[in-house]
């Protein structure tokens, strides 16, 4: 175990001794720090929310981390703050490539009827969130992951209305319209359709199709082609892969090439989007990476009956080549838009 976690461990059961007036040495208290610890565990599994918030909170770190926009990413809310219910820290210090620092809080929304989409907060909670930030002297932004449409924003927490004097909200639109995503590395990604995953058969082996149209052939290599033109460099391959297996568009059913009327060629797959939303363009939108990354980790957190992890593995700069302005890709055509809040200051 790193030194780090036999910190955080030792910690907590230093606090646990004080509690129950015992001895950190004494055989007993390691037995009763887990028998705690196991009803802590057992509790937290019945509460969805709560493992819901902690995969929300996770998840924009990874995000954070994938998009690579940053100099400095930490954990804020950990330990005690003094004086003790009169500040709540934030999930997060961010610090930008510019030096700017914000205070983040992360939010999960789930609301079953997509039109009705608001977050709503109690005041008390908020406010010291905000005395918190106005103590260490940065602006506190929370950070709304919008899960029944799978879409982040990031707003000041000055946007939030009051409902009345005890609540503050936000609905979904108008977060997108103040969201300042961007500054993290958000982007809207454009590309030219298909993206096409070509599996070419081994012409040494068997591949001819059967009376009954049946084939068994060996995959001899793998081709990924953006609008016919074939993609060879490695990193385009692997952006290729991930908005085959994450963007918005579509993908087709198997297409088999012929080599022959009874001999297989290849099989291939296309993706395309779903309607022609650009007309005169010679591109279309494909996602943006904060969608695109938060379905790779539902992948990786969700499965059929719910949730089966609160975390995944960070992968960083993950998609940082696409926040290079000088990067210019041969094969995979790329259209990078970063979206601006809907006012002129913040």
């Amino acid at each position: 175990m790193a030194i780090g976690s036999q910190i955080d461990v030792l910690s907590l059961f230093g606090r646990f001794s004080r509690e129950h007036r015992i001895s950190l040495h004494d055989p007993k208290a390691s037995e009763l720090f887990l028998a705690s610890i196991s009803t802590s565990i057992a509790d937290a599994l019945q509460n969805e929310a709560l493992q819901h918030g902690q995969r929300t909170q996770n998840m924009f770190e990874a995000l954070i981390v994938s998009l690579g926009a940053y100099r400095l990413l930490k954990t804020e809310d950990t330990g005690t703050v003094h004086p003790e219910g009169s500040f709540t820290a934030p999930d997060f210090r961010l610090v930008l490539n510019d030096g700017t620092q914000w205070l983040i809080d992360v939010k999960n929304v789930f609301l079953a009827a997509p039109e009705t989409q608001r977050l709503v907060l109690r005041k008390v909670d908020v406010d010291k969130l905000a005395a918190y930030a106005e103590v260490t002297g940065c602006p506190l932004k929370i950070a709304i992951y919008w899960a029944r449409w799978g879409v982040w924003s990031l707003v000041d927490a000055a946007d939030l209305a009051p409902i009345n004097d005890k609540k503050l909200s936000i609905d979904m639109l108008a977060s997108l319209q103040l969201s300042q995503i961007g500054r993290v590395g958000d982007r809207l990604i454009g590309t030219k359709a298909p993206l096409t995953l070509r599996l070419i058969a081994d012409t040494s082996k068997e591949r001819s199709i059967a009376p009954n149209g049946e084939v068994a052939y060996t995959i001899a290599a793998v081709k990924m082609l953006c609008a016919g033109n074939e993609i060879n460099k490695p990193l385009e391959r692997d952006l290729a892969w991930t908005f085959m297996q994450y963007g918005d568009w579509r993908v087709s059913e198997p297409i088999a090439i012929l080599e022959s009327e009874n001999l297989l060629e290849a099989v291939e797959f296309e993706w395309t989007p779903r309607e022609q939303a650009n007309d005169g363009e010679s591109f279309e939108m494909i996602g943006t990476l904060s969608s695109i990354f938060s379905r790779y980790y539902a992948e990786r957190t969700v499965g059929p009956d719910g949730l089966t992890q609160t975390e995944a593995d960070l992968v960083p700069d993950w998609f940082k080549p696409l926040l290079d302005t000088s990067y210019k890709s041969d094969a995979l055509a790329l259209w990078r838009f970063e979206t601006q809040p809907g006012r002129k200051e913040f």
